[in-house]
């Protein structure tokens, strides 16, 4: 193995740097990989623009969080894992000692251990990540098809907390990665499905994956939804990350509804809902917030069994000189998640 890498460090708002760096060595406990893949995320342009994010550590920071690898060394005490192995690597990991994580909240533990690091040749993962929420794949799985792994559990999560049952109504606000995940499980769990979104290009990969109603939410959504299915929806899962796409999602719910407030807004931000709507038509409003273990290896089951379109969600494949182009197609809406590879010189 190499002593020196490439990797990509945030050292502020907009100032992502490419710089050549000491690859890790695994401390106790924890396992490095040579990165094959690693997926970009809406959350990785945010943190890019914003600068900071509430798990990233002081900067300059390693970036990104989705990926999957080649185990390449191993810590004292690792026993589970070996070189050679390939595995993908949850973003995080929860205590599994704490009050919450007895309840079974495992996205509410105090101590989420969290992994930043993987736009880089060689990535080392937390022991408390190898030790629960680090997972062999097989040789017929790509990486970049693993590396969906993380996202796509949380938005297993999502489907779950809104307890779809077959043939209700399902509004997914937002047509972006997460969207489509989210309209696409909706669907597994045989529920008639919507996505409004402003885009044209996001409502035509929705139409690609069989979404039953497209919709533009500058139009009447209320009026729409309720022509094509004779109600609101059962359940309107926001997933943009707006305040007023949260209030859009209590306003489009049937009474009695469930409402999934799935996309994270700036912290500090505030939303107004209408309060008489919520009692007498006794909605149920949810936040869901990131994913536990038992959620990514069900993602990972269905990736394995190719009932993901992961061929959808991966618009392209760069090398990592080119990451911030990458960051600058999906702000653009020319493109989902960006496969990176930290090897490739084109």
């Amino acid at each position: 193995m190499a002593e020196r890498m490439l990797a990509a460090r945030l050292h502020g708002p907009g100032d992502l740097r490419l710089e050549e760096v000491p690859v890790p060595e695994p401390g106790p406990g924890e396992v490095v990989i040579r990165v094959e893949r690693a997926l970009t995320c809406g959350t990785d342009v945010k943190i890019f623009r914003r600068g900071r994010h509430p798990a990233l550590g002081p900067l300059p920071s390693p970036f990104g969080h989705e990926v999957a690898g080649e185990v390449v060394a191993v810590g004292e005490g690792v026993t589970d894992f070996r070189s050679g192995m390939r595995v993908v690597a949850a973003n995080s990991a929860p205590c599994g000692s704490c009050r919450m994580c007895q309840r079974g909240e495992f996205s509410l533990c105090p101590h989420l251990t969290f992994f930043f690091g993987a736009f880089a040749q060689y990535a080392r993962i937390p022991a408390p990540i190898v030790r629960v929420n680090l997972y062999p794949i097989p040789d017929s799985l790509p990486a970049a098809a693993a590396a969906l792994a993380e996202p796509l559990a949380c938005a297993l999560r999502g489907v779950e907390a809104a307890e779809i049952r077959p043939g209700e109504t399902v509004l997914v606000l937002g047509g972006g990665a997460l969207g489509l995940m989210l309209a696409h499980l909706a669907q597994l769990r045989g529920a008639r499905v919507a996505l409004a979104d402003p885009h044209p290009e996001r409502r035509e990969a929705a139409r690609s994956i069989g979404v039953d109603l497209l919709l533009d939410p500058r139009d009447a959504l209320a009026a729409k939804l309720e022509e094509a299915f004779g109600e609101r929806p059962d359940v309107v899962i926001e997933a943009v990350g707006r305040v007023e796409a949260w209030e859009a999602a209590a306003e489009l719910a049937r009474p009695g509804g469930r409402v999934i407030l799935f996309g994270g807004c700036p912290v500090g931000t505030r939303a107004s809902f209408d309060t008489a709507r919520l009692h007498y038509q006794e909605l149920t409003l949810r936040g869901v917030f990131h994913h536990h273990p038992r959620f990514v290896r069900a993602a990972l089951s269905l990736l394995r069994a190719g009932r993901i379109p992961v061929d959808l969600l991966i618009s392209g494949e760069l090398p990592l000189t080119r990451l911030w182009e990458a960051f600058e197609r999906m702000e653009r809406r020319q493109g989902f998640k960006f496969a990176i590879d930290p090897w490739s010189d084109g």
